[in-house]
């Protein structure tokens, strides 16, 4: 069972070519400035079964011609036991997989947590590192602050394919105005709340 706090089912400012986005609920950072605050307390938001995301994934895919997913949040790998089967179709249907952590690579090498090293084998790329306000940092397309590294585990994309990545998306609906992307500094953004 995953806790899922959003889901995007394809956009194309959270990671190369379109994507659809899943994003975790529940962290233990707690990055000044972080960018979804409200995705950090362990409450339960969505819960669904990891069949479920996966057919959802299918739909993308089969409407949008999705190119992959990206994972974030929160912390995804608070959740990796029950991301596994959802990386591991989308590695055997041809889906990149885009997952960003508040924790490096080493300290992912290390941790506890249930299926935190395997889920890195069904990765494509990995954005690590807490964000650091202090370090923000434009250059890099989504990646917030230097900080943060960008790890290519295969040679589905590199360095190029998140030069010109700075954007974002709005999305209005019966639900009301969601964004997404990396377009602005987090302090920025206080000029779009009401």
């Amino acid at each position: 069972m995953l806790n899922i706090a959003s889901v995007r089912l394809c956009t194309q400012a959270e990671g190369p070519g379109k994507r659809m986005t899943i994003w975790l609920q529940g962290c233990l950072k707690r990055c000044f400035n972080c960018c979804n605050p409200h995705m950090q307390p362990l409450v339960k938001k969505e819960l669904m079964q990891e069949g479920a995301l996966i057919e959802q994934i299918y739909l993308a895919s089969e409407k949008y011609q999705i190119c992959g997913i990206t994972l974030l949040g929160g912390e995804p790998l608070l959740q990796a036991k029950g991301l596994l089967p959802v990386v591991r179709w989308c590695k055997q249907n041809n889906l990149s997989v885009l997952l960003f952590s508040g924790y490096t690579l080493a300290q992912i090498q290390k941790l506890p947590l249930e299926g935190a090293q395997e889920l890195l084998d069904f990765v494509d790329v990995l954005v690590d590192g807490e964000y650091v306000d202090s370090l923000y940092d434009e250059s890099r397309g989504i990646v917030g602050s230097s900080n943060q590294e960008i790890h290519f585990f295969t040679d589905t994309y590199s360095l190029k394919d998140f030069k010109s990545q700075v954007q974002v998306e709005v999305l209005v609906d019966e639900q009301g105005v969601k964004f997404n992307g990396w377009a602005l500094s987090p302090k920025d953004l206080g000029a779009f709340k009401a």
